[in-house]
């Protein structure tokens, strides 16, 4: 199990146990590299603990617990928690501020507790049977268990067609949970408890818009600062768009050397963005480092990546991701992103959409109904050109537009097929099952926000599932598997709740989306990009489909699809992409994922 994670920790490795436990670990050296190998324990062995991530607020926690007496033999943040919880038991976990997940024995009482991060930066994935657990950062280490998996789940893989990836607590097994954000989970002899130590705290706030950007800047300079802490060289992705360019800008400003930069680019143009990446490196005097990425870089980089999935997971971007940090690894251990930035001041097309929905639906249901929709549903849409665009966005707008409750739009803004090709997925219903999570997670959502409009709900719903279980999942599968490791200061909990307090006036108006962000650092952003359109971390693997990936696509979706799809209805809408009738990339790839992480599940044995 230890070794199949050794892209994660390639520095050093451990192994404890104790009777019917046992704990492994790699080890990424970040902080004290020559002392903090793991597992870690306190003075008389009795806690042990192994740890992914980094407890910003370490410092001040290990000067009080040496106060207390306590006795360190390292310097790293990780020894830090096995005192911490001597002192406080499991509710320390309330104290730490980072991203994290981690597993702490403690023999005397014959205990074990695992936590994960508030915002679900770190993963930690959980297999129980009757008489066995296992547990880990990845899911093909439980694969080399001797766990039972419980074969596949075909709820869960009902809400992958549904979004392109499955959200927590799901995952592709029936026995194998994710740890939720934010969840402490403590196991005895007394059973497993499972508790939610830690969710954001909102309360709507309307300070005037100046106000708010000194207040947000003060926050995310400081969330910055904090993810300097490294005894190895640190650098940051820089893709040239708002946030990116805010998270290079702060540490140019607290770093005494340049710092660091790294983007990827295309061979298309109008999918490359490495001319804004150069824009912001000159003026922030930045060491920059740029690859070029082609169809086929990606598709030698897919099977690899692919390879590595312990479930499907269809966000394009996975492989851009890969291949910047791939590039970065090269150069440093620890970058910073503007991860986060999209969801917590309404950066995506999604929100305008929502935003602008009202006004659509204003117009009598008949003209809607009998007019507007069947007229722009017959043009051709296949994106690669202006015009081809502009119909595609337009479709996308009007069918997420329609009279119906927000969870039900929500999914609509989220989904990624539509109707047409849902019916080629067979024995499991995404629709149901897309829409089940969205009003689950809305219902859920903070009182003080039920009485706010639409679009303040959808944000906070996406930072508890889309943001930890598709950007961050990505993120972290990206990075970690070039042993990276990427720190997200939007994403520290001061920021978030901050920000999803503010009006949405504030974040997005007809005109204008980040308004606050913008404005509180409008002096780090350069004016081309300030006034430049949002663009994506994405790929053109529309265009792939129809050139370099057309033969293996028809190859894979005649290969084994475990009874979910239906062969013939995805080669007609594969033959209707490739007349360019409709563009259906987005679901393509999603069938092509899930084909090659069911074939590569078989020939490893892991289906039958």
């Amino acid at each position: 199990m230890n070794d199949c994670q050794c892209h994660r920790g390639p520095d050093d490795d451990g192994v404890f146990r104790d009777g019917s436990v046992g704990l492994a670990h790699r080890r990424l050296s970040i902080i004290d590299p020559e002392n903090g190998g793991q597992p870690i324990h306190n003075e008389d062995g009795t806690v042990t603990v192994i740890f992914n991530g980094e407890i910003y607020n370490y410092g001040a926690l290990k000067e009080r617990l040496t106060s207390a007496g306590h006795r360190f033999t390292t310097q790293t943040d990780t020894e830090v928690l096995v005192h911490l919880y001597e002192e406080e038991g499991p509710s320390f976990v309330d104290e730490l501020d980072g991203m994290f997940a981690f597993a702490l024995w403690d023999s005397e009482r014959e205990r074990l507790l695992l936590a994960r991060d508030p915002m679900g930066i770190k993963p930690l994935v959980l297999a129980e049977t009757d008489d066995k657990l296992a547990f880990a950062s990845e899911l093909p280490s439980l694969f080399e268990s001797d766990i039972d998996l419980g074969g596949i789940d075909r709820d869960a893989l009902a809400q992958y067609f549904a979004f392109g990836y499955i959200p927590a607590p799901k995952t592709a097994f029936r026995n194998v949970s994710k740890v939720r954000p934010g969840e402490r989970i403590l196991i005895s002899d007394d059973g497993i408890d499972r508790d939610k130590y830690h969710e954001p705290s909102i309360t709507p706030r309307d300070p005037d818009i100046d106000t708010a950007a000194s207040h947000l800047r003060s926050l995310v300079e400081s969330a910055v600062e904090k993810r300097l802490m490294a005894d190895v060289d640190l650098g940051a992705f820089l893709s040239g768009g708002i946030d990116s360019t805010i998270i290079v800008g702060t540490m140019a400003q607290l770093l005494d050397d340049p710092v660091k930069t790294f983007t990827v680019g295309f061979n298309q143009d109008r999918f490359d963005e490495s001319w804004a990446a150069r824009e912001v490196a000159s003026f922030h005097n930045t060491d920059h480092h740029e690859i070029t990425l082609t169809a086929n870089d990606v598709r030698e980089s897919v099977p690899d990546v692919l390879n590595k999935l312990g479930e499907p997971f269809a966000d394009p971007a996975l492989m851009p991701s890969y291949a910047v940090s791939r590039a970065t690894r090269n150069n440093v251990k620890v970058a910073l992103s503007g991860d986060g930035a999209d969801e917590l001041f309404a950066g995506y097309d999604k929100y305008r959409v929502e935003s602008l929905s009202k006004y659509y639906r204003a117009l009598p249901a008949q003209i809607r109904k009998y007019a507007v929709e069947p007229a722009v549903n017959a043009l051709p849409a296949s994106r690669g050109t202006a015009v081809g665009d502009a119909v595609y966005k337009g479709q996308w707008f009007i069918n997420r537009s329609g009279e119906r409750s927000v969870p039900e739009r929500h999914f609509d803004l989220m989904r990624v097929s539509d109707d047409q090709a849902i019916q080629s997925v067979t024995n499991v219903d995404p629709i149901e099952a897309g829409q089940t999570a969205l009003r689950t997670q809305h219902a859920a959502i903070s009182p003080e926000l039920a009485d706010r409009e639409s679009l303040a709900r959808i944000q906070a719903v996406d930072t508890r599932l889309s943001l930890p279980d598709q950007m961050l999942t990505k993120v972290d599968q990206a990075s970690m598997y070039n042993s990276l490791e990427v720190r997200v200061p939007f994403l520290d909990t001061d920021v978030v709740e901050y920000a999803l307090s503010l009006p949405t006036d504030h974040k997005l108006t007809g005109r204008d989306r980040k308004r606050v962000l913008k404005r509180a650092f409008d002096d780090v952003l350069p004016e081309s990009i300030l006034q430049r359109n949002k663009h994506g971390f994405d790929m053109p693997i529309g265009e792939w489909f129809k050139h370099e990936f057309a033969d293996e696509f028809v190859s894979m979706v005649r290969a084994t699809d475990l009874g979910i799809l239906d062969t013939a209805a995805i080669l007609e809408l594969f033959d209707e992409h490739l007349d360019g009738n409709h563009d259906h990339s987005r679901f393509l790839w999603t069938v092509y994922v899930f084909k090659h992480w069911a074939v590569r599940m078989q020939e490893q044995g892991v289906l039958e």
